[in-house]
């Protein structure tokens, strides 16, 4: 789907009124997989190269069945 705006609106290919519906997928995602992002564990994130979210909400072999069921739930984004 391509959206344009117009005024305040996003609008669709057929001229209708887009409303974006997104979901946070869980606090867990918001903590990084490594370094262990837990926060009990005391860090600074300093090497942020080394930190990565990749695993996070879901583990990433499982993200099209995850997308799929939130598409069905009628979120867009």
């Amino acid at each position: 789907m391509t959206l344009k705006i117009k005024n305040e609106w996003f609008i669709d290919d057929k001229g209708r009124s887009v409303l974006l519906r997104g979901i946070n997928l869980g606090g867990s995602s918001k903590v990084p997989v490594r370094p262990n992002g837990a926060t009990h564990i005391k860090t600074d994130f300093n090497n942020h190269r080394d930190v990565s979210f990749v695993g996070r909400t879901f583990p990433i072999n499982e993200a099209a069945e995850h997308n799929k069921r939130l598409k069905q739930w009628c979120f867009n984004c």
